[in-house]
This record gives C-alpha cells, sequence and structure tokens, in this order.
C-alpha cells in the first residue's frame, strides 16, 4: 500500500494592469508564496513568513476555503483530512497578487489531491483557469499566477476569453516598492469610475497598444515619457500618499515608467538594466521616508514557468 502523498506548489507573485492594461493584463514575478498540503492527517494549517500571525489557520484560511470550493465542485466525497503548510513571501493586500495565490495554490492542490483518490473528477488547466477567475472575479492576476509570465486575457465572441502570452525582453527588471500600509482592493476599486470620457479610452487604447509594441519588440525605450494610464491609476494615486515624489525619483534615478502594482498601493519602476534598477530601489525607499512613510524594495524579474504540482 502506497503511503498517503504530499504535494507542494510555488505560486508566483502577480501584478496586474501593467498601466493601461486594466483588468486584461499581467504578470507573474519571481517571488513565491509555496504550499505543501498532506494528505491523511489530522486537519491543521501552519503558517510562517508574511502576515502569518493575522492570517486564520482554521478551515476559515483563504486556500482551505479555495480547496473546498474545488472539492464540492466536483463532488469529491472521499477526499480524506490533511495538513496545510503555507510560507507566505507576499505581502498581503499589497497590489502584488496575495489572494491570486491562495487562489491558484488552493486549487491545484485541491485538484492533485482528487487525481489522486478520484481522478476521474479531476479538473483540466482550462478549467481550473475558468474557476480561478470566477473566484476571483477578475482574470490579470489568478492567469499569470497560473500560467507564468505576461498574460493578455481577452473576451471573445462567444463569451469566454481567449489568453496570450506577451513576449518579455531578458533586460526587464522591475522594480518593487512596497509601502508599509495596507490597502484592501475593495476599497482601491471603490474610487474607480464606471464610465470615462472619449479621450480617456483612446488615450488608454494607444498606450495599451504602445505596452504590446515595446515588450514584442524588445525596444523598452519605446515607454519612454508619457507611458500610462487613465482609466484607473489616476483614481488610485489618491490612495497612495508620496505617490507623485516617488515616480518622479524613481524617473529620474533611470526608471523607464512606473506603474501601480494591481490595485496598489505597491508601485512597479520598470528598468532595463539591473544596475539601474537598485539604484531606482534606493530613490524609491528614500523617497517614501521623506514622507514618513516605511517601504521596502526589491528587484525581480517575470517568472516565466507555468505553475506546477510536485508530488514530495
Amino acid at each position: 500500500m502506497s503511503r498517503a502523498p504530499s504535494f507542494t506548489v510555488q505560486v508566483p507573485a502577480t501584478s496586474a494592469n501593467l498601466g493601461p492594461g486594466f483588468d486584461c493584463m499581467g504578470v507573474a514575478l519571481n517571488l513565491f508564496n509555496e504550499m505543501t498540503v498532506e494528505a491523511e492527517r489530522p486537519f491543521e494549517v501552519d503558517i510562517e513568513g508574511e502576515s502569518a500571525s493575522l492570517l486564520p489557520t482554521n478551515r476559515d484560511n483563504a486556500v482551505v476555503q479555495t480547496m473546498q470550493v474545488l472539492f464540492d465542485r466536483v463532488g469529491a466525497a472521499a477526499i480524506p483530512d490533511f495538513k496545510l503548510r503555507l510560507v507566505n513571501r507576499i505581502p498581503v493586500a499589497s497590489g502584488l497578487g496575495s489572494s491570486a495565490t491562495a487562489i491558484v495554490g488552493g486549487l491545484l492542490l485541491a485538484n492533485a489531491l482528487v487525481e489522486w483518490y478520484e481522478p476521474k473528477r479531476a479538473l483540466s488547466r482550462t478549467e481550473l483557469q475558468d474557476l480561478a477567475t470566477e473566484l476571483e472575479g477578475h482574470p490579470d492576476n489568478v492567469t499569470p499566477a497560473l500560467r507564468g509570465g505576461a498574460c493578455l486575457i481577452c473576451s471573445d465572441d462567444k463569451g469566454g476569453s481567449q489568453t496570450f502570452a506577451i513576449p518579455v525582453p531578458d533586460n526587464l527588471f522591475f522594480v518593487v516598492a512596497v509601502p508599509y500600509f495596507m490597502l484592501p482592493t475593495k476599497e482601491s476599486r471603490n474610487v474607480v469610475p464606471m464610465t470615462v470620457p472619449r479621450e480617456d479610452a483612446v488615450y488608454n487604447i494607444s498606450q495599451a497598444a504602445r505596452l504590446a509594441l515595446a515588450l514584442g519588440t524588445g525596444q523598452l525605450d519605446i515607454l519612454r515619457g508619457g507611458f500610462g494610464d487613465k482609466l484607473h491609476e489616476p483614481y488610485r494615486r489618491s490612495l497612495v500618499p508620496g505617490w507623485k515624489d516617488v515616480h518622479q525619483k524613481a524617473i529620474r534615478a533611470g526608471a523607464i515608467a512606473t506603474t501601480l502594482s494591481g490595485a496598489g498601493p505597491s508601485m512597479l519602476a520598470w528598468c532595463d538594466d539591473e544596475s539601474t534598477a537598485w539604484q531606482v530601489a534606493d530613490q524609491m525607499t528614500l523617497t517614501w521616508r521623506e514622507h514618513n512613510i516605511p517601504a521596502r524594495t526589491e528587484v525581480y524579474q517575470a517568472s516565466a514557468k507555468e505553475t506546477t504540482v510536485v508530488r514530495e
């Protein structure tokens, strides 16, 4: 008789929107939350790392709840209790997709258990992506968290969507600047208007095309000077004290552009070499401190690998 299985998955942080790609573009970063499930163990949730003392360790935990959604959806009745171990490295409520990692990780681990105990009920990758989007409410975080790299998600004429990989140049480095205050996604979404002027919509069409051209050709300099968004960032910036100064100092230090990461408050500075990226990182940290806001900055690149479960 084979021993009870143990599965591990590493789910990347994500930055949604990428400026003008509101609710339809996102990128996975090489910063990961790690989750391990050990089957046929008394139920337990063990958490270490980011916000470990704030997160529930019972069945209210977001990863556990997501797992239960999949069990219920497929009608799996033979899944035994399990121990869940979470190693969190992605800040919570910071615009780096921590909620998406809980959804993607929970679905992948639950599906691995279903494949082991009731294989005929397991979901395909496409079905997992659709369920992740349903749970998250929009695809720009969960899709790159599942598929890796940068993604474009487009609606089709059948009421569904299609996902396309966006090339990411090897010399693109992201400075991730995380100020030490939480900005819940719901609050940040509430300030975004339901309608926008036509000229703002036209502006965003041109900026999204500009972004696709820069990434697709590797000509990152296309993004210098005037790259931006008018659908969501102008409204969300009011919730991020010091944004203007941090943006200006990042550009002066050599960044190509800056964008809010997801709903904020974290900011991304886009750089075309690593040494410049670290100089930009220092300036962003210092500038936020001038506004009496502690912050930390790190430099990451896109994580191109698809997120998969490994059996231990």
